[in-house]
């Protein structure tokens, strides 16, 4: 993807902003796309295209570049700062979709 298309699904899915916080909670600034610092971002594959993720916005997703690292080729399920996330499938509209698991003593 190329940074105008970045930019583009940042509009979509955060809107006119410079920062904001990826799922995990890391801060993200929209002028640092692909840039590997404290605020910087990626588009990554909610299913990774290596385990059959399709290759379309509907398995994209913005993150801070170490969320990406952190979350790696892990499907369904993974962990980051020991928080465990499951990867769900909308099959009715078809999209890809992170959640957070609340355990019950975060009631």
């Amino acid at each position: 993807m190329n940074k105008e298309e970045a930019l583009q699904q940042w509009l979509d899915e955060i809107g006119d902003v410079e920062y904001a916080y990826d799922f995990s909670g890391k801060k993200i600034k929209r002028s640092d796309f692909e840039v590997q610092n404290q605020v910087g971002w990626i588009i990554s594959y909610i299913k990774p295209l290596k385990l059959g993720g399709p290759q379309d916005k509907s398995n994209s997703i913005i993150m801070h570049y170490r969320t990406a690292e952190e979350k790696g080729l892990h499907y369904p399920k993974f962990t980051i700062v020991d928080k465990a996330y499951t990867i769900c499938h909308d099959q009715t509209d078809d999209f890809y979709y992170i959640e957070r698991v609340i355990n019950e003593d975060e009631d």
